[in-house]
């Protein structure tokens, strides 16, 4: 099941619900090992997030049927060497210790290639036996913007320029991850990732009525610095940051608080 959207969400909760209550009743061993199994293919935040999340969970349910919490695995698969390529070294052991502590094997240098009737098979060519195989492997554009006739990127992305004004159509504009917008002044082009997008939808109405007023309207400008914030399952959290050559790295509870006010601010909740 690909993680994309709330559907999703709810049906991956309902499926290792279910493997875990068959479980519960399975006497062949290497079947309830199965059915005890969840692989997340991508590291990624949403990986790291979504394999920390349900570990935790998967221990707390299964104790509550009866089972050995110790029992069930979650595999986190990283095509790369090291976790959170974004940022320091150091800032990725702390996530894949943090991981491990929550139940969760983190595997480098492998990609889920394919999961077929409960086995995935992997970029090496080893495989896993799974009860649920959750993919988080990045965002791509919606491919529906292909149909409407604007001028895209090869990958998919509409083309703007530095007010966000889509090239050849006036009085249309675009942002969020279905936009290529580079910041002019540095050629840096801003991530898909809800930061980003809050800040642009802040400027874009400057922008508007500007263009109305036939006034200047404000040019984008990158996000200021580094900055991402990691949750880790309830009290656990990574907040890692970077600044005119200065980092600043924030773990434990405090980190998991700071999440999430971070997250109720980037999704406009009050």
């Amino acid at each position: 099941i690909a993680l994309t959207d709330p559907q999703a969400a709810a049906d991956i909760r309902e499926r290792w619900h279910a493997n875990l209550r068959k479980a519960a009743g399975e006497t062949d061993p290497e079947e309830r090992k199965r059915l005890l199994t969840v692989v997340v293919a991508g590291a990624g935040i949403s990986g790291i997030e979504t394999s920390a999340e349900l570990a935790l969970a998967m221990r707390e349910e299964a104790s509550a049927l009866g089972l050995n919490p110790s029992d069930t695995s979650v595999y986190l698969l990283n095509a790369q060497e090291r976790l959170f390529p974004e940022g320091p070294e150091k800032v990725g052991r702390k996530l894949e210790l943090t991981l491990r502590e929550c139940g969760v094997k983190v595997l480098h240098n492998r990609k889920a290639m394919r999961e077929e009737t409960g086995v995935v098979t992997l970029s090496n060519g080893e495989s896993l036996a799974v009860g649920l195989c959750i993919w988080t492997i990045g965002l791509i554009p919606n491919p529906a913007l292909r149909s409407m006739g604007l001028p895209l990127t090869p990958e998919g992305q509409v083309l703007v320029d530095e007010c966000y004004r889509v090239k050849g159509a006036p009085s249309v504009y675009s942002i969020g991850d279905c936009a290529r917008i580079v910041d002019p002044r540095t050629g840096k082009a801003d991530q898909m990732r809800c930061g980003e997008g809050v800040i642009q939808a802040d400027r874009l109405g400057k922008i508007v009525m500007a263009d109305l007023e036939g006034s200047p309207a404000p040019v984008h400008k990158s996000v200021p610095m580094d900055f991402f914030c990691i949750g880790l399952g309830e009290n656990r959290g990574l907040v890692w940051g970077r600044k005119w050559g200065l980092t600043m790295m924030i773990t434990g509870k405090p980190a998991w608080k700071f999440r999430n006010l971070a997250w109720d601010a980037g999704s406009m909740l009050r």
